[in-house]
Order: C-alpha cells, then sequence, then structure tokens
C-alpha cells in the first residue's frame, strides 16, 4: 500500500485550523483519521460546539473523499472531496453550516493515480432522499468502458443498498488529468434507466471544478438488480 499526504483546513469567516494525516491510499475512511497540527487532537475534541462553514482538503495525486464522522453514533454528519494540492477554491470548499460535536471525526479516503495504462480510480458521493450521502468507487480497466461502482464501505451495488430509494444527486471525481466520459444506471435487463456525460477536471484544461468532474441532479427510483456504472478515459 502506498501513502500520501492530505492536509486539511477547517473553520469559518474568523478562525480556522489546520489537520494533517499521511493517509493509506485505498483504506476506507476508518484508518484515516486527521489531526490537529499542533495538539495531535481529532477535530470535535479541539474544536466542540464550533460552527464551521469551510472544509478545504488537499491531495498530493490521485483522489480523494473527506467526511466528518461521529466515533459513538457513527453518523455522517458532511461529506465532500478534496483537490490537488495548490488547486483550491473557497466557493467549492464551502459547505452548510455545522456545530461540530466532541465526538467528530475527520476522516479520509485517498487513492493514488492508477499506475496501469487505462484505467482510472473514481470515486462518487451518492445521494438519496431519506438517506446519508454514501461513497462508491471503482477502478476502470479500460478507456472508455464501462465498470460497475460499487459502495466504498459496505460493497453494496446501488440496486442492494438504495433499493426503493429515490437517487437525488450524483457526484464523481476521477484521478488526476481523466476524463468521465459518463455514468449510467443500468436496470435488471441490461437497459440503460438514466444516464449522464461528464467533463475533465481542474487543474486539466477543459475542467470547470478542482474537485468533480460531474455533479448533476436527478431524480431516479432505483430498483432490484440496477447498477451504478461510470467511463473514464486516464490522462
Amino acid at each position: 500500500m502506498t501513502t500520501q499526504a492530505v492536509t486539511a483546513t477547517v473553520g469559518n469567516n474568523k478562525m480556522s485550523r489546520d489537520f494533517t494525516d499521511t493517509a493509506t491510499d485505498g483504506t476506507v475512511f476508518l484508518g484515516n483519521n486527521m489531526l490537529d497540527t499542533n495538539s495531535a487532537q481529532n477535530i470535535g475534541i479541539l474544536l466542540p460546539n464550533t460552527v464551521i462553514n469551510q472544509v478545504q482538503v488537499n491531495y498530493a495525486g490521485g483522489v480523494c473523499q473527506w467526511r466528518i464522522f461521529d466515533s459513538v453514533s457513527q453518523a455522517v454528519s458532511r461529506v465532500g472531496f478534496g483537490s490537488k494540492l495548490n488547486y483550491t477554491c473557497p466557493m467549492e470548499t464551502a459547505i452548510p453550516a455545522y456545530s461540530l460535536k466532541k465526538t467528530d471525526i475527520l476522516q479520509v479516503f485517498p487513492k493514488a493515480v492508477n499506475a496501469t495504462g487505462g484505467d482510472s480510480e473514481v470515486l462518487a458521493w451518492v445521494y438519496a432522499q431519506g438517506m446519508q450521502a454514501q461513497s462508491f468507487q471503482a477502478t476502470t480497466a479500460a478507456d472508455d468502458t464501462a465498470t460497475e461502482m460499487t459502495n466504498s464501505v459496505t460493497g453494496q451495488t446501488i440496486g442492494d443498498g438504495f433499493f426503493g430509494k429515490m437517487l437525488n444527486r450524483i457526484c464523481l471525481q476521477a484521478e488526476d488529468g481523466a476524463l468521465i466520459n459518463d455514468v449510467e444506471l443500468i436496470d435488471q435487463t441490461g437497459s440503460v434507466a438514466w444516464k449522464a456525460r461528464g467533463n475533465f477536471r481542474l487543474p486539466t484544461a477543459g475542467g470547470k471544478s478542482t474537485q468533480t468532474n460531474l455533479d448533476i441532479p436527478c431524480g431516479v427510483m432505483i430498483q432490484k438488480g440496477w447498477a451504478l456504472k461510470v467511463s473514464a478515459t486516464t490522462a
């Protein structure tokens, strides 16, 4: 396993603190807790009851997600993507105001750029009505070829984990320099139920976001046997 430095600046318009972790690539959140650079404390211990509205996370290379996770209730209160080091947009790193609890932990899930030609690392935040945002991931095996994404924590398909739920937003991040060709919801017959095309991501030319290759609302009721598939082309 490889590691990379992941850093975060978290706060509001009156204060902020820096956090860091030598994060293990491919380790899904629980093994990658970010600690304050001065006191080596978790965010909830350091800043209990503090209202934050900015979470600026930078990774060294590849892809990266972050979440604020309650270590007792296991609830996830806020989620987002990191951006490549030195490419941060304060408009994109703004979050709905949130009051930190002393049991909160800031965790990250990074993956390095895939070393195999034609293979791409892709992460997604998937939102459905009445559910917490869920992390999905895929490693594509060929350029512009649909690959199924599964839940990063549980390994479930979207048809299993979201059965009977109304999907309302999908956000995708491909590894640095890669293109998201498209994302599809495939029904139990193998037909395309819904599809959207993606883009590059900054700093790659043509990109519009430092964090996502595609961020799109939708309104699709998920059924048993459905799959979420992504196509990407490497840099």
